[in-house]
């Protein structure tokens, strides 16, 4: 599931500073397992998945000797994480909405992710902004979260054009959305300048998060 980069090792160990230890992992695309093995070091268990072949052989070379490594060479969002496990990603950029909607699917407790920063601009975003979106509302509507550290695109190779963000999520409670709430979120957001029903005078735009959910509730019943 990996872009074909890795970031360099100071950011990895920086960024793994904050990961909490001796927990089960859900790893999203492992790339060159530059991740993984260090998160074996420290975790129960490293469940990694990376859809790449050629990138998923050379992991297997890598974490032979681990123990406490299960690689799947598979999408990863095709599978529902343990209620135990973590998850940790150095996310694809061009997986980002995917991986927000398997995010408001299941019931994951805590995310420790590294996404592109113009993206996690949109996951913060809030009502009102040009920026606030059908993922934003689905992330702030399930999630706390809060930036840990920028990371510059020069501390990839191959260098990338843009920067990234390495963020920690935690769920506010254990609801989860069906998949048909989540896709009537992204299309009411998608018509943000509609005028809301259950709030008349506001436009959708400018709703919270929890009030586009009644919104979505609300054309449920009509």
């Amino acid at each position: 599931m990996s872009d074909l980069r890795f970031l360099k090792e100071y950011y990895v160990n920086q960024v793994l500073k904050h990961v909490p230890v001796n927990r089960k992992v859900f790893e999203i695309g492992a790339g060159y397992g530059n991740f993984t093995i260090k998160l074996a070091s420290f975790s129960k268990q490293v469940r990694v998945f990376e859809i790449n072949p050629k990138l998923f052989r050379i992991l297997q070379r890598k974490i032979s000797s681990l123990k406490n490594v299960i690689a799947i060479n598979d999408d990863a969002f095709k599978y529902v994480p343990e209620i135990d496990e973590i998850i940790f990603t150095d996310l694809p950029f061009s997986r980002s909405r995917d991986f927000i909607v398997w995010l408001s699917k299941n019931l994951v407790r805590e995310v420790y992710a590294i996404v592109q920063s113009e993206f996690y601009e949109k996951l913060s975003s809030m009502p009102g902004n040009r920026n606030y979106t059908g993922v934003s509302v689905l992330f702030n509507l399930l999630f706390e979260h809060f930036k840990v550290m920028d990371i510059p695109s020069d501390a990839y190779i191959p260098t990338p054009r843009v920067h990234a963000t390495f963020f920690v999520a935690k769920r506010k409670s254990d609801i989860t959305l069906t998949e048909g709430q989540i896709n009537k979120v992204l299309t009411l957001m998608n018509r943000r300048n509609s005028s809301s029903i259950t709030r008349p005078g506001l436009k959708v735009f400018q709703l919270t998060p929890e009030e586009v959910l009644d919104e979505v509730r609300a054309l449920d019943e009509l």
